[in-house]
């Protein structure tokens, strides 16, 4: 018997849960996972704490910092990196762990929603904060004389609120197709899974995620340094 456990395809899978074994008349329980559904919330319980605490030091330090004017922008971006890592962490090391330790999603429709969307939300802010760092130093370097003018912390706020609100508006799809539902192997569960009814959709906001989010950046950051 295979059971589907929450996920979506930006980042989790289907994973088989139960064996042909484990259906027997005479088992008492069922194998949730086997020796994974140990060692890999385990795992994530370790990258969960190191990263909590690491940008949680990183953020104390910034606050402390008293920057000179000229490094005021890189601070921002920094910390606004810090938090969307932490915010990461916080909303998909858990959620994915229980993937490996629970047969079903047991924290609601909201939750099923909310984590998928926040997660990808984050994911882009963190890739659009890394391409604003490029940019920073790019002009900090090749233009230094109008530097002063550009980089200043009215702009990178500015440009800190550009980036969350378009990562919050990019990621609305995956909370739109982002379901709870049953399974036909599993009626008396819960799944949170993605479901898109238009088959072209997908393929498009696949695409799309994967131009906006990774190869335009990429090509930024490159441009950049390269230059």
């Amino acid at each position: 018997k295979t059971m589907l456990l929450p996920g979506n395809e930006t980042g989790y899978v289907w994973t088989e849960l139960l064996n042909t074994g484990n259906l027997t008349a005479g088992a008492g329980e069922e194998d949730h996972g086997g020796a994974e559904a140990v060692i890999v919330p385990v795992i994530f319980g370790c990258i969960f704490f190191l990263g909590v605490v690491g940008n949680s030091l990183v953020m104390i330090v910034i606050g402390k910092i008293k920057a000179r004017r000229n490094r005021s922008t890189t601070n921002i971006f920094i910390l606004n990196l810090s938090i969307a890592d932490l915010l990461f962490l916080l909303f998909c090391v858990p959620f994915q762990a229980t993937i490996y330790s629970l047969p079903e999603w047991i924290f609601g429709a909201f939750l099923c929603k909310c984590v998928h969307y926040l997660v990808m939300v984050c994911m882009l802010v963190s890739i659009f904060t890394l391409v604003a760092m490029s940019v920073d130093r790019y002009i900090a370097v090749v233009h230094s004389k109008k530097s002063p003018c550009i980089r200043n912390r009215r702009n990178a706020l500015i440009g800190v609120g550009v980036i969350w609100t378009l990562s919050f508006i990019f990621s609305i799809p995956v909370a739109q197709h982002q379901i709870l539902t049953d399974h036909p192997e599993a009626p008396n569960s819960s799944f949170c899974w993605e479901a898109w009814y238009a088959s072209g959709s997908k393929h498009t906001y696949k695409v799309a995620i994967l131009v906006i989010g990774y190869l335009l950046p990429l090509g930024l950051i490159i441009c950049c340094y390269a230059k």
